[in-house]
């Protein structure tokens, strides 16, 4: 039987049993940490998914608004507004808060009939509705600016509805 003696050995890298242990439990709790994000990230807590969508509703039950509570920065997000149209024909809605800092929008169905900024407000006016009848209003947005924002979303004769949204970066 040889013996090795310790001193005289060299060995191409010199170990650290703080950083072995440190890499060990960096395995071990970093798989429980990536599969918790993974699954969250599928239920919708990054972006579109049953975590994020939200719907929001007026006291009076005049106006509603669906939309995702979280979103990614420059990706698209869609709102949809909807209003009881009033017993005349004519539907104002506003987005105010921070709505026109926070989003550009993409698309919106069905074109409104006049739109006017006013106070940093976006004003949509759409005329010949069916008096009585739901007024549905699709936004396709994409968030500028990452963190917390809150929109105030309004039609004239019902109470606003107000919805916060966080975007990631």
């Amino acid at each position: 039987m040889k013996e090795t003696e310790p001193d005289t050995q060299h060995y191409p890298v010199k170990e650290n049993p703080f950083w072995l242990t440190f890499e060990a439990c960096v395995q071990k709790y970093g798989a429980v940490l990536l599969t918790f994000i993974v699954i969250a990230a599928l239920c919708g807590a990054f972006s579109e998914g049953f975590l994020s969508k939200k719907t929001r509703q007026s006291g009076d039950q005049k106006l509603a608004v669906h939309y995702e509570r979280f979103g990614r920065l420059q990706s698209d997000m869609n709102m949809t507004v909807t209003a009881l149209s009033p017993a005349h024909q004519r539907v104002v809605i506003t987005l105010g808060g921070d709505f026109m800092q926070q989003y550009e929008i993409r698309t919106l169905q069905p074109q409104p009939t006049s739109m006017s900024s006013e106070n940093g407000a976006l004003r949509l006016e759409y005329t010949g509705v069916r008096p009585g009848a739901a007024f549905d209003v699709w936004l396709g947005l994409t968030p500028l600016l990452p963190g917390r924002s809150t929109q105030q979303i309004s039609m004239d004769g019902a109470q606003s509805v107000a919805i916060g949204q966080f975007i990631y970066p």
